[in-house]
């Protein structure tokens, strides 16, 4: 009985590596079922879909926003933009890392991508944060390169012609994905600059360097925005420079000792 009731259970849907600025941009949200509790799923501009997403970064500032009942607010940057997060009594664990850690900090997020309109009418993304974890700066550079490299495969796979996720992304959000390309090699020369000034290892001038961390974003990023400048540099150029960076990553176990599992995409 057990065994059956373990081959029913439902499996855990994978987290999607995605840098912020596509991870902001992802506002339109679906269901493939009407059945009860079916998953709901971001639309990834880059033609996937996402229960589940996993992004790491610079926790930057936390705040309770809540009225009565405690409310937190984290703020997390990466290379390429800011990830708001919240948490209230439902995510009782993540809103006590919250509430206890004290900024600057990297961190992983394991968590759910939740779509909302605001008062004056705008769009905007959020993380519903299922697991919250400290982190090194080289398990943050690790996901960076790791990022990059989905963020590509993706780019590359992306073919509305034959893939109904891509074709939706194009019609939900213009299928102008080459920006993504030119986040993403913003990204990973973040990490060149890095391997320069080692100096760069630390939270606290990670803040000051990372892209994010220079907006004043209050809630996230609305649709709409007019799209930044087509990349010019290819592909494979792009995945050799993740690749040198990654080479280390490639060896890694599923779990580096940080609580996470930050390389377990099921976790």
């Amino acid at each position: 009985m057990s065994q059956s009731q373990d081959d029913n259970a439902p499996s855990r849907e994978i987290a999607h590596r995605v840098f912020a600025t596509e991870f902001n941009d992802a506002t339109h949200t679906f269901q493939e079922s009407d059945e009860d509790r079916a998953p709901v799923y971001a639309l990834l501009p880059t033609g996937a879909k996402a229960n589940r997403v996993f992004i790491a970064g610079t926790l930057t500032e936390t705040n309770n926003v809540g009225t009565e009942d405690e409310y937190w607010q984290g703020r997390i940057v990466d290379p390429t933009a800011t990830v708001f997060t919240y948490a209230g009594q439902y995510q009782s664990e993540a809103a006590a890392f919250l509430r206890k850690t004290e900024p600057p900090a990297f961190v992983t997020v394991v968590g759910k991508p939740r779509s909302y309109e605001t008062d004056d009418g705008n769009l905007n993304v959020s993380l519903r944060p299922e697991h919250i974890s400290v982190v090194d700066a080289q398990t943050r550079n690790r996901w960076v390169a790791d990022t990059a490299t989905q963020t590509l495969d993706r780019i590359e796979a992306f073919d509305e012609d034959s893939d109904p996720y891509a074709r939706m992304a194009r019609e939900q959000y213009g299928g102008n994905i080459e920006q993504y390309r030119q986040h993403t090699i913003e990204a990973l020369e973040s990490l060149d600059s890095i391997e320069e000034n080692g100096d760069l290892e630390t939270p606290e001038a990670m803040r000051a360097t990372d892209t994010g961390s220079k907006t004043d974003d209050d809630g996230g990023t609305t649709v709409n925005t007019k799209p930044t400048e087509t990349a010019t540099t290819d592909a494979g150029t792009a995945s050799r420079q993740a690749d040198s960076v990654n080479t280390e990553a490639e060896t890694e176990t599923d779990s580096d000792g940080n609580g996470l599992g930050e390389f377990d995409d099921t976790l």
